[in-house]
C-alpha cells in the first residue's frame, strides 16, 4: 500500500524554504501499524515530493496489484487529495483509493461523491484500514467492517463506527527511518490521544470524543531514546493534544526519564491546558528535563473564552505561565481571531494580555469553523462562511504566511468586523510578535526554538539564499507597512483591489447577544467511551478487538 500525505500548499507559505517540515504523523502511525502486521507499505508525503503521475509509478513498483492507495486528508489539503485521486484512477484504473483523516470522517459523503474514491475510513485508521486492507487482498467482503464509508447500489453506506485501540502499545514505535530526510524535523514524540475537554472548534473530538489513553512511561522512554541516542535530537516536542491530564502519568514519565539520565542529554516540550498545569507537576516537569509549554489560550477575553466552551480562563493561563516561567520554562501561548462576535477591541485586548504576560512567543492565527464541530454547525447558517472549491482556503495560518494583496478569502469573518479589518489585525499582531530584535537575532544565528523558520548554515555566503532571504525581507517590510498604516486608509484601497471583501463588511448594530453556541453531543462523546470501554474488555479477554459488524447490523447497513 502508498500511503500519501497530500499537501495543496507548502507548509509556510514565502516562508516555507526555511521552514523545517513536520513529519506527516498520521501517515507514519498507519504505515508502522501495517508493517507490524506484514503489509509492505511506502510513504509519500507531498511537503518534500510534488507527485506526478511518473512519481506515481516509480512509487508503486514491487506493490501487489491492484495497487492501492490511502490519501490522508486534513481540511485544508483535501482538494489536493480529491486532485490525486483523479491522478491515481487515470494512471491505474483497477486501483483502490482509500480516503481517511478528519476531513472525510467529518464528510464521508463528499469524498465518495467525487467518483474516484473507493472507500472512507472515518476516525481512527490503523486497525481498520489493516483490516480493509486483507478483506479486499483475501477476496472478502469489506462491507461487513466497522468505521467505512462506501457507495453501494448507488447509495452511500456508512457502517457504525469502529472502537478506537483499546492500547495505544499495541501500535509500534513511530517508524522515524521512514522520514530520515534533511528537511524534517524529527524532534517529536506522541504519548497520548485525546482530551477530555470541549473546545467547539476542535475537530479532534471526532475522532476521540472524550476519551484519553496514553502510551506506557517505559514505551515512551524507549522512543526518546531512539531520538536522542540514535538521531541525535536535543529538543524535543511533545505532539499530544493535552499532556499534562493525567497527573500521575506525567510524575511515571518523568521517573522514567530521569531513571535513563534522558534529562540530561535533552530538553522536552509539552502542549497542554493552563489548567493541566498545577504547582506540585509543574517541578517535576522542570526535574526530569522539560523546558517548554505551550497552552492554547485562543483568546484574551473570558466572554469569548465561554462562547467557544474553553472552559478555562483567561486568569488560569496567566497564573500557569507566571508559573512555568518561575521553574524555568519558555511559555508560548496560542491565539485564534475571527471567533464569533470577536471585535477590533478583543483582539487588540488580546495581544495586550499576552504582552503582558511577557512569555517566550504566541501566534495570532485565523479561525477555522471545521466541517462536524459544533462551531461550523453554528456559523454554516450565516453569510460569514466562505468555502473555495475544495475546501482550499481552510487554512488556519492563511494571513500570516502569504502577502497582503493576496486575494484568497478567509473562511469566516464574524459580523463585528470586516474582512479585510480581520486579515490586517492578525498580519499586524504576528508581525509585531515576531519582528523584534531578539527574534530576528534567534533567526540570523539559526538558534532553534519556537518561531517561523530557520536558516541554512552559512547563507550568507550563498547567493541563491541571500536572495531569498531578502525576497521574505521584502514580503514581511510590505505587509508590516500595509498593516500598520490607518484602517481607514487601507480598507477602501484594499476593497478596491479586491472588491470580493466588500462582501463581508462589519453590520452595524449587530448584537453578540444574538449568537447561541452549540456544543458537542453528550450522546455521541459517551457512545465513544462505551465502545472503547467495550473493546478494553474485548482485547483483555481474546487479546484482540473485533471490528467485523455483527450479521443483523450487516443486513441493516446494506441500502435498500
Amino acid at each position: 500500500m502508498l500511503l500519501i500525505n497530500p499537501a495543496q500548499e507548502k507548509f509556510g507559505g514565502f516562508l516555507s524554504r526555511f521552514i523545517p517540515v513536520g513529519i506527516p504523523v498520521a501517515i507514519g502511525c498507519l504505515a508502522a501499524y501495517l508493517k507490524k502486521h506484514g503489509v509492505k507499505v511506502r510513504v509519500v508525503d507531498e511537503e518534500l515530493v510534488d507527485i506526478t503521475p511518473s512519481v506515481l509509478r516509480e512509487m508503486v513498483q514491487g506493490l501487489e496489484r491492484p495497487y492501492m492507495f490511502g490519501l490522508s486528508c486534513l481540511t485544508a489539503h483535501v482538494v489536493r487529495a480529491y486532485e490525486l485521486a483523479v491522478m491515481i484512477k487515470a494512471e491505474f484504473p483497477d486501483s483502490i483509493v482509500i480516503a481517511g483523516g478528519l476531513h472525510p470522517t467529518a464528510e464521508p459523503e463528499e469524498a465518495l461523491a467525487t467518483g474516484n474514491i473507493d472507500y472512507v475510513v472515518r476516525g481512527e485508521g490503523e486497525e481498520v484500514l489493516l483490516q480493509l486492507h486483507n478483506a479486499l487482498r483475501g477476496g472478502k467482503d469489506p462491507s461487513k467492517l466497522m468505521g467505512i464509508s462506501f457507495i453501494r447500489d448507488g447509495k452511500v453506506v456508512n457502517n457504525p463506527e469502529a472502537p478506537l485501540i483499546p492500547e495505544l502499545d499495541d501500535i509500534p514505535m513511530f517508524p522515524y527511518e521512514l522520514f530520515e530526510h534533511p528537511k524534517y524535523d524529527m524532534g517529536f514524540i506522541t504519548s497520548s490521544r485525546g482530551c477530555p475537554y470541549k473546545c467547539t472548534y476542535c475537530s479532534q473530538r471526532m475522532l476521540t470524543g472524550t476519551t484519553y489513553r496514553y502510551k506506557s512511561a517505559g514505551r515512551i522512554v524507549e522512543e526518546l531514546d531512539l531520538l536522542i541516542n540514535k538521531y541525535k535530537q536535543t529538543q524535543i516536542v511533545f505532539y499530544d493534544d493535552n499532556f499534562c491530564f493525567k497527573a500521575k502519568r506525567v510524575v511515571d514519565v518523568c521517573n522514567e526519564i530521569r531513571a535513563a539520565g534522558l534529562h540530561e542529554k535533552c530538553a522536552f516540550s509539552v502542549q497542554t491546558r493552563a489548567d493541566n498545569f498545577p504547582p506540585d507537576l509543574v517541578p517535576v516537569l522542570a526535574s526530569a528535563g522539560f523546558k517548554h509549554a505551550g497552552f492554547g489560550m485562543e483568546t484574551g477575553t473570558n466572554r469569548l473564552a465561554k462562547l467557544i466552551g474553553k472552559g478555562e480562563t483567561v486568569e488560569q493561563h496567566l497564573e500557569a505561565a507566571e508559573l512555568g516561567k518561575k521553574h524555568g520554562f519558555g511559555i508560548s501561548l496560542f491565539m485564534i481571531f475571527g471567533l464569533p462576535t470577536e471585535t477590533r477591541e478583543d483582539r487588540e485586548t488580546s495581544f495586550r494580555v499576552v504582552q503582558g504576560a511577557r512569555v517566550q512567543s504566541s501566534k495570532y492565527n485565523n479561525l477555522i469553523p471545521y466541517p462536524g464541530t459544533p462551531i461550523y454547525t453554528d456559523l454554516k447558517k450565516t453569510n460569514r462562511i466562505h468555502i473555495e472549491p475544495g475546501w482550499s482556503n481552510f487554512n488556519s495560518t492563511l494571513s500570516v504566511t502569504r502577502s497582503i494583496f493576496d486575494r484568497t478569502p478567509l473562511p469566516y469573518v464574524p459580523e463585528t468586523t470586516s474582512e479585510f479589518e480581520l486579515k490586517r489585525d492578525i498580519i499586524r499582531y504576528n508581525l509585531k510578535t515576531y519582528v523584534t530584535a531578539e527574534a530576528l537575532k534567534g533567526i540570523l544565528l539559526r538558534k532553534k526554538g519556537i518561531g517561523w523558520y530557520q536558516l541554512p548554515p552559512r547563507w550568507y555566503f550563498k547567493p541563491r539564499e541571500l536572495y531569498h532571504v531578502a525576497k521574505i525581507g521584502v514580503n514581511i517590510a510590505v505587509n508590516m507597512a500595509v498593516a500598520l498604516l490607518p484602517l481607514a486608509i487601507t480598507e477602501p484601497i484594499m476593497n478596491a483591489l479586491n472588491p470580493a471583501m466588500k462582501g463581508r463588511p462589519r453590520v452595524p448594530g449587530y448584537s453578540p447577544d444574538g449568537f447561541h453556541a452549540s456544543q458537542w453531543d453528550k450522546d455521541t462523546a459517551k457512545q465513544k467511551t462505551v465502545i472503547l470501554k467495550t473493546a478494553q474488555e474485548q482485547r483483555r479477554t481474546t487479546g484482540k478487538i473485533s471490528i467485523e459488524l455483527p450479521v443483523l447490523e450487516q443486513s441493516e447497513s446494506s441500502p435498500r
